[in-house]
């Protein structure tokens, strides 16, 4: 990365410092709607529907601190001082499956490859990328004890939204939650509920509607079908962390992340464990 690189992205970190602070200190100077979620919690697609639903703009890579009605989004967990929000929630077995291939798509293919160093701790002793079964368990342990979120795994994370809305999973006015699956399951449905109660407003089914299709993945998919974005999307779905889990990994996970898989509603108990060989 070149010296003019660098000092876009730190001219843009600084940017989004100053639009964050005036967001939630200053609402009525800068009144944000924030989408916060773990990585790869469908918060950018979130912030895409949240975006075309309420006809705001959703700004990106800006140089300059926004200060107009506007939809950002970031990793942060929840906080109080956020006026409006909208929480992006995902299977977190699903996450950390997403988040792997995410970290490790600049990792070259073959044994033994050179792992750049700003990805090196999620990949202890890595002989072949591709053989993810044997290396999301240790994955799962950096991630858990060095989390991507600076000072929030994702157990933290989502029980930063559950305190905010006192446990009702679907949120309160001002505050909601967009669950990732229940958005493949019926987009738009899930999105006008959601933003009825973000709003107090009675819900506009065809805005819905017309948002989810603008933003759908197979739409980003095929527009974008190659290069970087591609990868980013990957594969958009549900339910992919079974192709990859090993009973070591569900175990590991159970122990770092079972209890807040259940207080977000994934599952009853712990006995999914049991269904991993």
């Amino acid at each position: 990365m070149d010296r003019n690189s660098r000092t876009m992205i730190k001219v843009r970190a600084a940017s989004q410092h100053v639009t964050w602070f005036l967001g939630q200190r200053c609402p009525t100077i800068s009144p944000l709607t924030f989408v916060v979620g773990y990585p790869k919690s469908g918060t950018t697609w979130a912030a895409q529907l949240v975006s075309d639903y309420l006809r705001l703009p959703f700004p990106r890579f800006s140089l300059l601190p926004i200060a107009f009605p506007a939809v950002v989004h970031g990793h942060s967990s929840v906080s109080p001082r956020m006026p409006r929000c909208v929480y992006s929630m995902r299977d977190g077995r699903d996450v950390m499956v997403s988040l792997y291939f995410y970290m490790a798509r600049n990792i070259p293919e073959g044994t033994n490859p050179r792992v750049p160093r700003h990805v090196a701790r999620w990949f202890p002793g890595l002989k072949d990328k591709g053989d993810v079964r044997t290396n999301l368990p240790r994955f799962l342990e950096t991630e858990a004890s060095h989390p991507s979120v600076r000072g929030a795994g994702w157990s933290d994370h989502v029980r930063s939204y559950l305190r905010a809305v006192g446990g009702r999973r679907e949120g309160r006015h001002g505050l909601v939650m967009l669950r990732y699956e229940d958005l493949l399951a019926d987009g738009p449905a899930t999105l006008a509920r959601a933003m009825s109660l973000l709003t107090g407003e009675e819900a506009d089914d065809q805005a819905a509607r017309e948002a989810v299709e603008r933003f759908s993945f197979a739409r980003l998919s095929r527009q974008k079908r190659e290069g970087e974005r591609a990868k980013f999307l990957r594969k958009g779905g549900s339910g992919d962390w079974r192709n990859h889990f090993s009973r070591e990994a569900a175990e590991i996970f159970r122990h770092r992340f079972g209890d807040a898989l259940i207080e977000s509603g994934y599952e009853p108990d712990h006995a999914w464990v049991e269904s991993v060989s």
